[in-house]
């Protein structure tokens, strides 16, 4: 997909050097880091930061003026971006799932800005059938997730044995392969962009069920100027009712090869 020229004038804006909240001439500079080994939620292109969290913060300049992003191409885990908006050297992460570490340090805005379907990565030769958790829990299996990751503790508690030892999702999926692991657990659009991007079609299949759906958000420190959270929500709130959350999603998963859910 080639780069939509008014978004590239956006993030370009958006990345221009700005001190940390400088809110000069009345506009409001706020620090986020990309997402590490998220595609394509985040991911490099040509340069420039690229995905579906870019193109909805681009979005989000431009109805409102008054705000500029920097730090994109900044990419780090989320154990990363969590200390980060603890301590406000990171004053907004986008599309995060809903956990109690994460309201203990930032407010969500309420609008999700899409939703995250999980699923199971298995090597081709699998044959188990899961249609949900309970066909996991009763497999035994050991599940690769990705370090970090929210759901880590909801797999453990049903009695899943979890390997958490890497954020690297390539590699999760090599362990796969290998046989190291027997599943490995994530959103269909990141699995279906790295097994596209990297050729995995004949050695790796996607489970068909969807195992859980959870909504994403956007999340604001709690030590991010005040005037940050209102004007956030009322721009998603805006790309909300306009579509626009739903086209760059939608843009995303096509170019992934993902199929718009039932």
């Amino acid at each position: 997909m080639q780069a939509n020229p008014i978004t590239a004038i956006v993030l370009a804006a958006a990345l221009a050097p700005a001190a940390p909240c400088a809110a000069s001439a009345g506009v409001l500079s706020l620090h986020v880091m990309g997402q590490e080994s998220l595609p394509p939620k985040w991911l490099m292109r040509h340069g420039q930061a690229a995905g579906v969290c870019p193109d909805i913060l681009a979005a989000i300049a431009r109805i409102e003026p008054r705000l500029r992003f920097s730090g994109l191409q900044d990419f780090r885990s989320v154990l990363v971006i969590e200390r980060g908006l603890r301590s406000g050297s990171v004053h907004i992460a986008c599309a995060l799932l809903d956990t109690a570490t994460r309201r203990e340090i930032a407010d969500a805005v309420e609008q999700p800005l899409y939703v995250s379907r999980q699923r199971l990565a298995a090597r081709a030769s699998e044959d188990a059938v899961v249609n949900n958790l309970d066909d996991l829990v009763r497999l035994k299996p050991l599940v690769n997730t990705s370090r970090g990751a929210a759901y880590i503790e909801q797999l453990r508690e049903r009695g899943i044995a979890v390997d958490d030892s890497t954020g690297a999702n390539l590699t999760n999926l090599k362990k796969v392969i290998a046989g190291h692991g027997r599943f490995f657990y994530m959103n269909d659009l990141t699995l279906h962009w790295l097994i596209r991007e990297h050729g995995l079609q004949h050695q790796v299949k996607l489970m068909p069920a969807v195992l859980k759906e959870d909504p994403l958000f956007l999340w604001v420190s709690k030590k991010a100027p005040a005037q940050a959270l209102p004007l956030l929500a009322a721009a998603i709130g805006k790309l909300q009712a306009s579509g626009e959350l739903a086209r760059i999603y939608a843009r995303w998963a096509g170019e992934a090869g993902v199929r718009p859910p039932r």
